[in-house]
C-alpha cells in the first residue's frame, strides 16, 4: 500500500473516532448510555440512578426544587404560604377536620416528603396524628408501589408515624412512579387507578400512549377517598362519571362522610386535587391533548429533543407549550388567564362565603330546637354544597383547566348553601 492509501485512511478512521467521541459525549447529556454497568434494576427508585441515564430530563425535573420560579398570581410555589390565611372562611368549612389546622399552597412534586413527614428545615404537618395510616403517604413518595407489593392490604392500616414507620419512604414521587425503569415506557404504579378505570369499562392497558400521558398524572391528581369498606383502600369515586354530581351520586349512595361537622352534626365530604376530572370535557381534552403537551412540553437539548420534566405552569414554558398551538402574545393569553382566574377567585369566595353561612345559620337552628327533620335536610343541602365547593377549590389550576366547569360546579354550591341556609331560617323565623 503506498504512502496516499495510509494517509487517506488514517484520515478516514480519524473521523470515524471523532466522530463516535462527539456523539457519546452528547448522547451522554441526551440519551440513554448503553451498557450493562448502567442497566437499572426493575425497582429503582431513586432519581440519583435515572441521572447517569438520562441527565438532561433529570436536570429539568430538579428544576421542580428552584426557590424563585418566575412568579405567578396563581400557580405553586417551592414556598410555603398558608391559604387558611388567604381565605379565612375555609377554618369554618373544615372545622374538626385536619385542613382546619393547616393548609398551605401547593409546593410541587420536590416536597411531597418533606411537607408531610418533614424534613430539610421542614416540620411535619399539622394533618398527620398518632392514628394516621400510610395511607395518606399513596401519592407522596417512590417507595409507594414496592410497599404496596410486599405489604398487601396491610399498608392501608399500617400506622405512619408508630414504630418510625416515616422512614420507610426515602424519596419523594419520581421517575419510577411513571417509568419503567428498565425500558422507561410509560407505567402506571397506583393500583387505585387502574382499578377505577377497570370499573367503568376503560383498562390502562388499553390506553393509547396519548392516553398515558395523561393516566400517569390521573395517579395521583384526582379526587379520592379511603374506602372503609375495602381494608381503607384508596378508591376513586368514578363509578357514575367524572362530573362533580356524579361523584357526589357516587358518595351519596355508598354512604361516605370524611367527618361529621362539630357546628352542624352533618357528615362532610372533603375533596381533594381533581385536576384529571376537572380536565375532562375542557377544550384541551376534546383537541386530544393530555396533561404532558402543556405541562411537560418538548425541548431542545443540544441536538436532542426531550420532554421537560419540570412540572410547572405552561406560562412558565410558553414558547413550548402554549405557542405551539396559540399564534396570541405572551401577554395577551396571559390577560385572558388571568381575567378567569380572577372571576373563579372572586365566585370561590362567595361559595366559601355562602358555605359559611349556611353552617352558622344550621348552629343557630340547633341551638333554637328547629325539628330533627328540617335540620337534616339543611344539612343535606349544605353537604352537597361544601363538596362542590371544596371540588373547585381544591383543583390547583384556578379554574383554567376548564371554566365553564368551574362556573357551574360553584354556582350550584352558592345555590345548595343559600337553600340551606334559608331553609332553618324560615324555620327559626316560624
Amino acid at each position: 500500500m503506498n504512502r496516499k492509501w495510509t494517509i487517506a485512511i488514517g484520515a478516514v478512521l480519524a473521523v470515524v473516532v471523532v466522530g463516535v467521541g462527539a456523539f457519546t459525549l452528547v448522547s451522554g447529556k441526551t440519551e440513554a448510555v448503553e451498557g450493562p454497568a448502567l442497566t437499572l434494576s426493575p425497582n429503582e427508585t431513586d432519581p440519583e440512578a435515572f441521572k447517569l441515564l438520562y441527565p438532561a430530563h433529570y436536570d429539568s425535573w430538579a428544576r421542580n426544587a428552584e426557590l424563585n420560579p418566575p412568579a405567578l398570581k396563581y400557580g405553586s410555589t417551592p414556598k410555603k404560604h398558608s391559604r387558611l390565611d388567604q381565605f379565612p372562611y375555609m377554618r369554618t368549612l373544615w372545622a374538626g377536620y385536619g385542613f382546619s389546622k393547616e393548609y398551605n399552597e401547593a409546593r410541587g412534586h420536590m416536597y411531597t416528603l418533606d411537607d408531610v413527614i418533614g424534613g430539610n428545615g421542614t416540620e411535619p404537618t399539622q394533618r398527620i396524628n398518632e392514628k394516621t395510616n400510610l395511607t395518606c403517604m399513596y401519592c407522596k413518595s417512590a417507595q409507594v408501589p414496592g410497599l404496596i407489593e410486599q405489604m398487601g392490604d396491610a399498608f392501608y392500616n399500617t400506622k405512619l408515624l408508630a414504630d418510625n414507620n416515616t422512614e420507610l419512604f426515602v424519596h419523594p414521587v419520581s421517575c419510577s412512579d411513571c417509568h419503567d425503569p428498565q425500558t422507561m415506557e410509560l407505567r402506571i404504579t397506583r393500583p387505585a387507578l387502574v382499578e377505577a378505570m377497570e370499573r367503568i369499562g376503560k383498562p390502562v392497558e388499553q390506553a393509547t400512549r396519548q392516553e398515558m400521558r395523561s393516566l400517569v398524572c390521573a395517579q395521583c391528581h384526582v379526587e379520592y377517598f379511603f374506602n372503609p369498606n375495602d381494608s381503607n383502600r384508596v378508591y376513586f369515586p368514578w363509578d357514575k362519571g367524572f362530573e362533580p354530581e356524579d361523584m357526589y351520586a357516587y358518595y351519596q349512595e355508598i354512604g361516605f362522610s370524611d367527618w361529621t361537622h362539630p357546628q352542624t352534626g352533618g357528615g362532610m365530604l372533603k375533596a381533594q386535587h381533581p385536576e384529571y376530572e376537572m380536565f375532562q370535557g375542557s377544550a384541551h381534552q376534546r383537541a386530544g391533548l393530555s396533561c404532558a403537551d402543556c405541562h411537560m412540553p418538548y425541548m431542545t437539548e443540544g441536538s436532542t429533543k426531550i420532554s421537560s420534566h419540570w412540572l410547572t405552569s405552561p406560562f412558565r414554558t410558553f414558547e413550548q407549550s402554549c405557542a405551539q398551538c396559540h399564534r396570541e402574545s405572551q401577554e395577551e393569553m396571559g390577560q385572558r388567564v388571568l381575567n378567569t382566574q380572577d372571576r373563579i377567585k372572586e365566585s370561590l369566595d362567595r361559595a366559601g362565603t355562602a358555605n359559611q353561612d349556611a353552617i352558622l345559620a344550621i348552629e343557630k337552628a340547633i341551638a333554637a330546637g328547629v325539628d330533627e327533620e328540617t335540620l337534616n335536610q339543611a344539612r343535606a343541602l349544605h353537604r352537597e354544597a361544601q363538596f362542590y365547593w371544596d371540588l373547585a377549590s381544591a383543583e390547583n389550576s384556578f379554574g383554567f383547566h376548564n371554566p365553564q366547569k368551574f362556573f357551574e360546579t360553584i354556582a350550584d354550591s352558592i345555590d345548595l348553601a343559600r337553600q340551606a341556609e334559608l331553609l332553618v331560617t324560615r324555620a327559626m323565623n316560624q
